[in-house]
């Protein structure tokens, strides 16, 4: 659902063109982009090693090969802590590949030069996982 937000944010600012939301996503166009998964558990470690294990016996399910950088891919269960960062990039060893690409001709690249000196933008929010809601740390204590 994220890439598929990028490309609508892609679209509607007219740094994509000519193909739909949906072609975007199909293709990969929302990957650089987009180069890391949207969150992860978090624990002992910064990446904490649970992300991928599916029972207390530590079967292991992989990010699906389309995502290679998805951190978490088990049932979300009351009192998980996790973060939540969806972000936004322009960076040029990313975007570089895409340049001479097949669809090369669907970026406008004039609008995303513009961007790059930025770097891009990423939200960072923890969140504990309740029973019936979801608490966002960050914001739920004005730490934002």
């Amino acid at each position: 659902q994220m890439h598929q937000r990028i490309a609508k944010l892609l679209k509607n600012h007219k740094l994509v063109n000519g193909l739909s939301e949906e072609a975007m996503v199909e293709t990969g166009i929302t990957t650089p982009f987009l180069p890391h998964g949207l969150g992860h558990p978090l624990g002992l470690q910064v990446h904490d090693a649970a992300g991928f294990m599916q029972d207390e016996q530590g079967t292991h399910l992989a990010a699906p090969s389309k995502y290679p950088f998805l951190r978490c891919t088990r049932v979300l269960q009351p009192g998980m802590v996790l973060t939540i960062e969806p972000g936004l990039y322009f960076i040029e060893s990313l975007l570089a590949p895409w340049r001479s690409g097949e669809f090369k001709q669907h970026f406008a690249w004039d609008r995303i030069d513009a961007l790059k000196p930025y770097g891009g933008i990423r939200i960072e929010d923890n969140i504990v996982i309740h029973e019936k809601r979801i608490e966002n740390m960050t914001r739920d204590l004005n730490l934002a």
